[in-house]
């Protein structure tokens, strides 16, 4: 599957306000290091004024995150370019928050033509209700509700990949 992964504001200020927050970034650390293992591009971004991204992805990722004052990553041009760059027939969303960054980024995706898959443990918004209705949104909008473990399994694809191995280390920690 030629995909990328973008990493949605994932950041300092704001994470500490989201429910289930360490499942969150734990969820999307599994994702972002079998990403980097399989060789996916990684897109990052940060909201301006937001704060640096926490540092379990920080520490992991790498590249410069793409700094934006839209909530659709879409409207950014340097996001854009990155996007055109990895060339995907796939885009993977994690981070936050899910019934604005997410969400709009998402549905401009699917505008432009890519297959749009929500890691749903991997997004998260200040108030339940509101990621609830931003998931139920996306469905509206056709886009491919998955769990991050279902996506690494997506793109490995067979048990006899040869990173599988190292593939199952990153799921199990």
């Amino acid at each position: 599957m030629k995909a990328v992964l973008i990493v949605v504001d994932l950041q300092e200020r704001l994470i500490k306000h989201i429910p289930d927050r360490e499942a969150i970034i734990r969820n999307s650390v599994k994702l972002v290091k079998a990403c980097k293992l399989l060789g996916i591009p990684i897109i990052l971004t940060k909201q301006i004024k937001l704060g640096d991204i926490v540092e379990e992805i920080r520490e992991i990722a790498e590249g410069k995150p793409i700094v934006k004052s839209s909530f659709s990553c879409v409207k950014c041009d340097d996001f854009l370019r990155r996007l055109e760059e990895a060339k995907p027939e796939r885009c993977i969303l994690v981070g936050i928050e899910a019934h604005i960054c997410i969400l709009q980024t998402a549905i401009d995706l699917m505008n432009l033509g890519y297959k749009v898959y929500a890691a749903l443990d991997c997004i998260g918004s200040r108030r339940a209700y509101d990621k609830e209705v931003a998931i139920l949104r996306m469905l509206q909008e056709s886009v491919i509700p998955a769990t991050s473990e279902a996506i690494i399994y997506e793109l490995v694809e067979t048990a006899e990949h040869e990173k599988f191995k190292e593939v199952l280390e990153i799921v199990k920690s």
